[in-house]
């Protein structure tokens, strides 16, 4: 077995296999979803090696030796296009990359969904670990969180499970509970940003993707979107919380929004607790 989890398909020290991971990816490919591939009688359970390997531009021995978990040193955009090919969450292409070359994707995202290309991970990393004892995250252009601090997962365990903050926001019951006054004071600002990034990257497909998903899955949203409110972010924001790491209890927080100098298709904010406010609860 090769180091990076190839051929053995259960059991490894490294958990799945490769090999395991993508059958399961592309047989979950809708071809149907694909231009160009979808030919009349087809079936629609999942791509074919030969599919994939059209789609990412190389032979299907190539795609093969992959899939068969055979070690090479495979480049960075045939595993971007790889990732695009089988419509990978951000999670997914990172463990693509572990799997097939033993380290992370230089970019959290494809720059398709929003994410500037010289973005430093381990700065940003740094930088979000140094916000401790403050929750801090960072997010690309659609809201797909792409780094967190321990106090983070503390507050919102949320993003174990679903990597997209305002999918969580507007699709999950528990952030209706969680983030109190949650029409006025997150889900109104959160559409107006929305609109407010669809106005400035109007043909970015993943904000018209996240708007496409939210509006149809939530009759709320619609309704509100409907005020055609447009906000720009809500940095100095005071909002509450109920923590259920605090049993319930509601915490007061500020908003500091911020962007890099070099881009503004990255936000990283920090929630830091107004402990007056939380007095005064």
């Amino acid at each position: 077995m090769d180091h990076r989890g190839g051929q053995v398909e259960g059991g490894t020290p490294d958990g799945e296999s490769l090999p395991a991971l993508l059958r399961s990816w592309r047989r979950r490919t809708n071809p149907r979803g694909i231009p160009g591939l979808a030919t009349p009688g087809r079936r629609a359970e999942g791509l074919t090696q030969r599919d994939v390997a059209r789609l990412t531009g190389v032979s299907e021995r190539w795609y093969g030796a992959l899939e068969r978990g055979i070690e090479a040193e495979y480049s960075a955009d045939f595993l971007d296009r790889l990732s695009s090919a089988l419509q990978l969450s951000p999670a997914e292409r990172r463990a693509l990359y572990l799997k097939a070359v033993g380290r992370l994707p230089t970019l959290v995202l494809p720059p398709e969904a929003g994410m500037p290309e010289d973005v430093d991970e381990g700065l940003l990393q740094r930088f979000l670990d140094n916000q401790v004892p403050a929750p801090a995250f960072a997010t690309d252009l659609a809201w797909n969180v792409i780094g967190h601090n321990e106090p983070l997962l503390e507050w919102f365990p949320w993003v174990t499970r679903q990597e997209n903050q305002m999918r969580w926001v507007f699709l999950e019951p528990e952030a209706h509970e969680q983030l109190v006054n949650w029409e006025q004071d997150w889900a109104r600002p959160f559409l107006g940003q929305l609109r407010y990034e669809r106005a400035r990257h109007p043909k970015n497909e993943a904000l018209m993707r996240l708007e496409r998903d939210i509006l149809a899955s939530s009759p709320a949203a619609r309704e509100m979107w409907n005020r055609r409110e447009v906000v720009e972010h809500s940095h100095g924001a005071l909002r509450r919380l109920r923590l259920q790491c605090r049993r319930g209890q509601e915490v007061a927080v500020r908003i500091v929004a911020l962007r890099p100098m070099r881009s503004d298709l990255l936000r990283v904010i920090v929630l830091m607790e107004d402990q007056r406010e939380c007095g005064g609860a």
